[in-house]
């Protein structure tokens, strides 16, 4: 096996790992906010929330960056404009699937942590997190 294929398998493994963590980050904090206020603005704040946590735990675990400050800045605002693309269809796609399809607030917060997991992984591997030329 080639040591980019086993790379690639390790860094898999690492998001899936860190991906679980976050999930259950994103979800039981929506669930605590939503039994004090509604579920809107409790999708609003959990989404910020797991994504301050999944920058981190991405940035340091999963694609292991090792960009410089300056090179670090540009990666934050990538991952500003990856994470508030996912983070408006997971707010959006919320209030859609709850206000006409599903009857519960809490099937539709799952759903849409799996869509916007997939989404998160592609844009942070190919957009935000990239790999410096000298690595």
């Amino acid at each position: 096996m080639k040591k980019q294929d086993l790379f690639e398998k390790k860094e898999a493994t690492r998001y899936l790992f860190w991906g679980v963590v976050t999930v259950a980050f994103n979800y039981l904090s929506y669930l605590l906010l939503q039994a004090v206020m509604a579920y809107q603005i409790a999708n609003l704040l959990s989404i910020v929330a797991t994504k301050v946590f999944a920058y981190c735990t991405n940035r340091k675990f999963v694609f292991r960056s090792t960009s410089g400050k300056f090179d670090q800045v540009k990666e934050i605002a990538r991952y500003l404009v990856s994470r508030g693309l996912t983070g408006v269809v997971d707010f959006f796609g919320l209030i859609l699937l709850t206000e006409t399809i599903l009857p519960d607030d809490r099937l539709g917060k799952m759903i849409m942590i799996g869509v916007t997991t997939v989404l998160n992984y592609f844009l942070g591997k190919i957009f935000v997190f990239q790999k410096s030329e000298t690595t």
